[in-house]
């Protein structure tokens, strides 16, 4: 082989190096993961409470789908002060299902807590089965259908919990949590605390499920909304058991293991005169949200993840981590 004949094949040997390194270099380029955009909801906290029940959930779906949220959580869909029935469950999911943007629910205490039967009889238990067969049966709510819902009620060890469940988008994971207000449900009478035992077994589980998922699938930040107030620490009449004793501890264990920020949206009711704020506690932090419509952010990418803003009220935005 002559030196001319290797000096060609050198350069060759060359260019081909040359032209793969940029083609490595333009592949980093379009397959480098962009940062996820910022996701914005809204939570409607007991918003049939705010005045007559079916004209102020549809007002309230109204309002907050001007904005273009994702989707909405709805937490509460029946105020203590109505009558259980049917009929106005029925009317309550078809509105829930009349909305543009996707609706998740979250189960509060007044949905079943103190329904009665026809007699007058307390029937708490037989209203909370119908209103899981409504609300997540064989029709779920258009979100269900039409997102990648996952619901406790698939494992058969916990069949009866369609209540808790769990979505994600951009990184984050959202999920539900069963804690019903006022006190979780807790009842001191012998042998009548078999519903909030057996769902405390429940949501023990969920919350090791959704930390598992969330090391597999790698979320960055997690959001679980429920009804009661886990925090800060309530002082009990004296005699009186704190229903969210286990709970919290809970909580507390599942944000320490998953290492990322979580955020547990409460609902605080209206009895704090103070505007409210998000609080933290390491990774975990809490907003106790007042009765009626917030705005929440979430953008894993920030400092401060979470921020939200109470729609139609004068506090402005609050910002926490």
């Amino acid at each position: 082989m002559t030196a001319a004949m290797m000096c060609g094949r050198a350069r060759h040997a060359s260019v081909r190096a040359a032209r793969y390194a940029f083609a490595l270099m333009l592949s980093a380029v379009f397959t480098a993961p962009a940062e996820a955009e910022a996701v914005r909801l809204s939570v409607l906290m007991h918003a049939v409470a705010v005045g007559d029940g079916d004209a102020a959930l549809r007002a309230a779906l109204e309002r907050v789908q001007s904005g273009s949220p994702s989707f909405i959580v709805v937490n509460g869909v029946r105020d203590a002060a109505e009558s259980c029935s049917d009929a106005l469950f029925r009317r309550r999911k078809a509105l829930l299902d009349s909305a543009e943007v996707p609706v998740f629910l979250s189960m509060a205490g007044s949905d079943w807590m103190n329904c009665r039967d026809r007699r007058g009889r307390p029937a708490e238990s037989v209203w909370l089965s119908l209103l899981r067969e409504q609300l997540y049966g064989d029709s779920p709510l258009r979100a269900a259908r039409s997102s990648k819902l996952r619901r406790q009620s698939a494992l058969p060890a916990f069949r009866n919990y369609a209540e808790n469940t769990r979505w994600s988008l951009q990184d984050v994971m959202f999920a539900t949590l069963h804690l019903p207000a006022p006190n979780n449900h807790y009842v001191s009478a012998a042998g009548r605390n078999s519903e909030f035992e057996d769902r405390l077994i429940a949501n023990r589980d969920w919350l090791k499920r959704l930390a598992q998922h969330t090391a597999a699938e790698r979320h960055r930040a997690i959001v679980v909304f429920c009804d009661g107030s886990l925090w800060p620490l309530i002082r009990q009449p004296s005699g009186s058991r704190d229903g969210f004793r286990e709970m919290r501890s809970a909580v507390q264990a599942f944000a320490a293991k998953v290492r990322v920020p979580v955020l547990v949206v409460q609902g605080g009711g209206n009895d704090r005169p103070e505007p409210p704020v998000i609080e933290r506690q390491g990774n975990l932090a809490y907003l106790n949200l007042p009765h009626g419509i917030a705005d929440l952010e979430i953008d894993a990418d920030a400092a401060v993840p979470f921020t939200f803003n109470l729609v139609g009220a004068e506090h402005g935005a609050h910002q926490g981590q």
